[in-house]
C-alpha cells in the first residue's frame, strides 16, 4: 500500500512538474514536440480524445504552445492523481465526444438551461472537454454532485420568473422549510434567494433536513 501511494504521489508530482516546465519535460526524443506516447508516459490516463483536443492544429504532435495553453491545462489537470474533475466521456451518451444539454441533465439532475449556457462558452449547443473541464464548469456541476437529490434548480422554483426564489417558492418545494431556515439561506438579507445563495454549502445542508 505504501508503494502504491508513493507511486501515485510520484506520478502526480511528475505531471505537475511537466506542466510547469513545458514540453521539454516530456520531449524524450528532443524534437521539441510531444507525441501521444511521450505524453501518456507522464499522463497515463490521457485518452485519444484528450490528445485530439490538445492537438489544436491536428499535426498529430503537441507543441509547447499547445501544451501550455489554458485549455491544455484543464485537460491535463484531470489526469493528475487525485483530481476530481469529471470526464466528458462519463456523460457523453451518444459517443460524439461532446455533452449535450440532455446528457448533462441526465448526469446531473436539476441541471438547468441557464447552467448549460454558462458552460457552453462558444455557444455551439454542445459542451466540449475543454469547456467541461474549465473551473467555472466544474463549480457548476459540483453543486449538483454535492446536493444530489437535495437540490433543485433555481429555474424550477422561481415561479414568477424574477430570477430569485422567495420563501413561498422554496417552501412549495420544501414544505418543512421554516422562516428561520430561510433567513439562514438569505445571506444578504434581501428576503430572496439568489443563484449563489441557493447553491451554497449551507443551503444544501439546510434543505437536506427539510426534504
Amino acid at each position: 500500500m505504501k508503494t502504491l501511494a508513493l507511486a501515485i504521489a510520484t506520478t502526480a508530482l511528475t505531471a505537475t512538474a511537466a506542466s510547469a516546465a513545458g514540453i521539454a519535460a516530456i520531449d524524450a526524443n528532443g524534437d521539441r514536440f510531444a507525441s501521444k506516447a511521450e505524453i501518456t508516459s507522464v499522463y497515463p490516463t490521457l485518452t485519444a480524445r484528450d490528445f485530439i483536443d490538445l492537438d489544436t492544429n491536428r499535426d498529430r504532435r503537441i507543441s509547447n504552445s499547445e501544451f501550455t495553453a489554458p485549455g491544455a491545462e484543464v485537460i491535463l489537470g484531470k489526469h493528475v492523481a487525485g483530481s476530481s474533475v469529471q470526464d466528458v466521456m462519463d456523460v457523453d451518451g451518444n459517443g460524439d465526444g461532446y455533452a449535450s444539454p440532455a446528457e448533462l441533465a441526465a448526469a446531473y439532475p436539476g441541471f438547468s438551461a441557464n447552467d448549460f449556457d454558462d458552460i457552453d462558452v462558444n455557444n455551439d449547443g454542445r459542451v466540449s472537454a475543454v469547456e467541461l473541464y474549465a473551473p467555472v464548469s466544474q463549480d457548476i456541476v459540483s453543486r449538483y454532485e454535492m446536493g444530489s437529490s437535495i437540490l433543485v434548480s433555481l429555474d424550477s422554483v422561481d415561479s414568477d420568473g424574477s430570477g430569485f426564489a422567495s420563501y413561498g417558492e422554496l417552501a412549495a418545494k420544501y414544505p418543512k422549510l421554516s422562516s428561520v431556515d430561510f433567513q439562514r439561506l438569505d445571506a444578504n438579507d434581501d428576503n430572496r434567494i439568489s443563484f449563489g445563495e441557493l447553491y451554497a454549502l449551507e443551503t444544501i445542508q439546510v434543505l437536506g433536513k427539510n426534504l
